[in-house]
């Protein structure tokens, strides 16, 4: 052992003695308490677990996070996270919900009488799926984040803001997306707008528009539709959103899962750098020890 050792065993032996910890409680809240403790965890004390502290960030911020987003319209008012009709549906939506209003395309469908929801009202839909789901997302995310291993966990300390959120991101994302689903489906088929629910009314759209597309297939029907276009019987503003129209998936699980999930982590992170820059954020000892080290740079 060099001397080097010598001096640090020294002062760590005296550091965890009664009067060494006299000593360090009268010295106060200073730079030279932080150093005699930071000796004596370095010489076999008890050292501050960061990993333990950045998963105790986590699971605090998944449960604020399941909390908010699980009321009625977290996801809905809140522009970060709403979730709104998937990107490659949404022109096919505005053209069917406009031609399911044209008589002559219901009658030719023969879907007299069913009525074709509303983009708000769809909207509304998934987002009262995810706010169902929301709740139940705690224990699976709460089992992801304590099973998993935290390489370097100093340097994801004093890292980016959302550094601890972006590494369980990116080691969890599709285990939680398998692990979330059954709960998705469940609100997906269960949650109730304008008495129906999410599955239904994306089921009347999809079902409404693939038949359009099928009826567009077939050659008949083109003629007599390009036949009424050059005749005017046909404006031309339902010809290009007949010819706008593309099949569209009737399964809404994996978007539903994968957006929620998304709103889930933006939470996650908000609340990380809450507890990274404001103490009172810090709701129990690991969070403060661990987090502490950030008031001190």
């Amino acid at each position: 052992m060099g001397l080097f050792d010598d001096v640090l065993s020294t002062v760590s032996k005296v550091a965890k003695s009664d009067v060494g910890k006299e000593l360090i409680n009268s010295i106060g809240n200073g730079k030279a308490k932080d150093l005699i403790n930071a000796i004596s965890g370095a010489q076999g004390g008890q050292p501050l677990d960061i990993a333990a502290g950045l998963k105790a960030a986590l699971k605090v911020g998944i449960e604020t996070a399941a909390a908010n987003l699980g009321k009625k319209d977290g996801f809905l008012a809140d522009a970060a996270v709403r979730i709104g009709i998937p990107e490659e549906a949404l022109t096919a939506f505005n053209a069917v919900q406009s031609l399911s209003q044209n008589p002559t395309f219901n009658s030719l469908l023969n879907t007299a009488g069913v009525s074709i929801p509303t983009s708000d009202t769809v909207v509304t839909l998934l987002n009262r799926a995810a706010e169902d789901a929301a709740p139940k997302s705690v224990n699976i995310f709460a089992n992801a984040i304590t099973s998993m291993g935290i390489a370097d966990a100093k340097n994801i300390l004093f890292g980016a803001d959302n550094a601890a959120t972006t590494y369980l991101k990116d080691n969890t994302f599709t285990q939680l997306q398998g692990a979330f689903m059954p709960s998705i489906n469940n609100s997906l088929s269960s949650v109730k707008v304008a008495n129906t629910t999410p599955l239904a009314a994306w089921s009347t759209f999809a079902t409404y528009n693939n038949k359009l597309v099928e009826m567009m297939d077939n050659r008949a029907v083109k003629m007599g539709i390009e036949l009424a276009r050059k005749t005017g019987a046909l404006k031309d503003e339902y010809f290009e959103r007949l010819s706008a129209i593309k099949i569209v998936n009737t399964d809404l699980s994996d978007y539903i899962t994968g957006k929620a999930l998304t709103g889930l982590f933006q939470k996650v992170s908000e609340k990380e750098y809450d507890i990274r820059h404001n103490a009172s954020a810090r709701v129990n000892d690991v969070l403060k020890s661990v987090f502490g080290q950030l008031d001190r740079r």
